[in-house]
């Protein structure tokens, strides 16, 4: 079974990512509960989870963190793009 494309982002400084963001974007749909999964058992919070502005990939990505009991804020103002795990 292959996951898709969803990314570890590997970037730095003037992005405002580190390197254990997780990049969902365009991610399918059926594959976000498998690639959060993985995505905790090899990092450790605080990291962002990039989902894009899909409605769709936000309500998953919630679901998993609220089913899973951890602990985010989704976004800010100013980009609701993302949810900050804490």
């Amino acid at each position: 079974m292959m996951l898709g494309k969803f990314q570890v982002i590997l970037l730095s400084g003037e992005d405002n990512m580190k390197t254990n963001d997780i990049d969902l974007h365009g991610e399918f749909y059926e594959n976000v509960d498998l690639a959060l999964e993985d995505h905790f058992y090899n990092n450790k919070p605080p990291f962002k989870i990039i989902t894009g502005n899909s409605s769709n990939m936000r309500k998953k990505v919630l679901s998993y963190l609220e089913d899973n009991d951890y602990k985010y804020m989704s976004g800010n103002l100013y980009n609701l793009g993302y949810i900050q795990v804490l």
